[in-house]
């Protein structure tokens, strides 16, 4: 038979237990703002039954009031993995995206400033100069035409080289970055590991967990895997519901790779084409070992350092297609003036030209010091007469003659001018693929993002509702426990009396 004191102790668990459930909703209402904090609930369970005889063979159990079994948080692990896939892929696509742009601001192509724009020109100065060849000022312009024309490539190298370097000195940032995260990831999951044998659920430090590997996911892709519960077997959680600790690896060469062990607490660093495992093991990487992210896509931008982890970057390719270009021109150029007569009529004999331009790559092309100093040394005559220009003409026709580009890995013949829209149409396609790429990521991952906050974020119309259910529920227990009262007052106070 149950104590008549019962009803008083069901009321009163229902009392603590709505007054705990009241707490974790205010406390959903405080972080509403809160980014990266999973909305918590109160699991509410029956007590143990009391078994009552009612006579004879009748029997029955009545409920002892109600408890919480756990707090747990509302997370849905599979679209946070989701978010993190299309978070990685998105990364890499706008890091592309954002260093071609940078790359198309200092080409600048089609402009009236541009490369393309500074070739036209010299070549209308050479053929200006063919119809007035004695002309000073016209002269004067091809010289100031050529000095445009070197500046410009001298400006484009030296631009690009500058967010080149920008670029590595950005991949070492990410490289401190994610071995930060995988230190602070590390960290966490030993305070886990503490806390989840004592019985709780660690909430905080999960959602902490949570935030550092969703920061972690913008760099290299990865993937979270439970060690704490494995085939049924448990490791120290004292709950079924415990996340437990994580490892956190990735894939290199097809072969996994633990950056962070959750058993052993080791972790491990990257260090741009150099990784360390969590054992402590040091690999270099190639480009194609390299973990998909923002890391990958600014080795891929920027290019990397020779040996096995050798690897063109977009920049890279850039710069050579100029150096190509560049010293392809002068020379060819050079090559021709040289066969023609300069303008000195009083040298006895008459000399043929000097080199028109210092061979150099993009940095260094330059005008030849001789050329910029004396007017007169610009070869046009080809009879040695001060009044043939046709070599001018033959030198401005050089636009439309076929040149063999080679970069040391392909070669291409044709025109100047062909050869710089092939290279400035690559660089413009594989800038416009990443950036439908950067915008298709975007659009998939703010939809995981949008589906997981459905479930883990706090909606605060939702928690008034509970609040408002979970008032209701506590007045209900209190006005429960004002009735048992009175009705153990009658009981003591008032039965026994009668006849007095």
């Amino acid at each position: 038979m149950g104590s008549t004191f019962m009803g008083l102790e069901t009321a009163r668990r229902s009392l603590t237990t709505h007054q705990w459930a009241l707490q974790a909703t205010g406390n959903n209402v405080a972080n509403a703002s809160n980014p990266g904090y999973s909305r918590q609930r109160l699991t509410l369970g029956m007590t143990e039954q009391l078994s009552v005889n009612f006579g004879g063979t009748k029997a029955g159990q009545f409920g002892t009031g109600v408890r919480g079994e756990t707090l747990a948080r509302i997370r849905d692990l599979m679209i946070d993995q989701q978010y993190r896939d299309e978070s990685v892929k998105n990364a890499f696509y706008a890091t592309k995206e954002a260093a071609f742009g940078r790359m198309e601001d200092i080409i600048n192509e089609p402009s009236e400033n541009g490369l393309a724009k500074s070739l036209d020109l010299f070549w209308a100065s050479l053929q200006d100069l063919s119809v007035n060849p004695d002309d000073t000022g016209a002269r004067s312009v091809v010289r100031q035409r050529a000095m445009t024309l070197a500046e410009t490539f001298n400006y484009m190298s030296s631009s690009l080289t500058k967010v080149q370097d920008d670029l590595k000195a950005e991949a070492g940032v990410v490289s401190k970055k994610i071995n930060d995260l995988l230190t602070k990831i590390n960290n966490v999951n030993r305070q886990i590991g503490d806390a989840e044998p004592l019985g709780v659920l660690p909430n905080e430090l999960y959602d902490e967990r949570d935030r550092y590997m969703d920061e972690l996911s913008q760099y290299i892709e990865f993937e979270r895997v439970p060690v704490d519960y494995v085939n049924g077997e448990t490791r120290g959680n004292s709950q079924r519901v415990a996340e437990g600790r994580v490892d956190i690896r990735v894939v290199v060469g097809g072969k996994e790779v633990k950056l962070v062990d959750g058993l052993t607490g080791g972790v491990g660093k990257m260090d741009d084409m150099t990784m360390t495992n969590a054992a402590g093991g040091t690999s270099k990487l190639t480009f194609n070992d390299l973990p998909n992210g923002k890391l990958k896509a600014l080795v891929d931008m920027y290019g990397s350092s020779t040996g096995a982890e050798a690897h063109d970057g977009a920049f890279t390719k850039m710069l050579k297609d100029l150096d190509v270009m560049a010293q392809e021109f002068s020379t060819e150029f050079n090559a021709l003036h040289n066969t023609f007569y300069d303008g000195n009529v009083n040298d006895n004999p008459r000399k043929k030209g000097a080199d028109f331009f210092v061979v150099g790559d993009a940095k260094t092309l330059k005008v030849n010091s001789v050329i910029i100093d004396n007017l007169n040394l610009i070869a046009i005559s080809k009879d040695q007469n001060i009044g043939d220009g046709s070599g001018a003409l033959e030198l401005a026709n050089l636009k439309n003659k076929l040149l063999t580009f080679t970069d040391g890995s392909s070669t291409a013949t044709t025109s100047i001018g062909r050869y710089y829209q092939n290279v400035i149409g690559n660089m413009a396609v594989e800038a416009s693929q990443n950036a439908n790429l950067a915008k298709s990521t975007f659009a998939l991952m703010s939809s995981s993002d949008q589906r997981r906050q459905s479930v883990s974020a706090v909606s605060l119309d939702e928690e008034m509702t509970m609040m408002i259910q979970y008032q209701h529920a506590y007045n209900a227990a209190a006005r429960n426990i004002t009735t048992v009262d009175e009705m153990l007052d009658k009981i003591i106070n008032g039965m026994g009396v009668v006849g007095r």
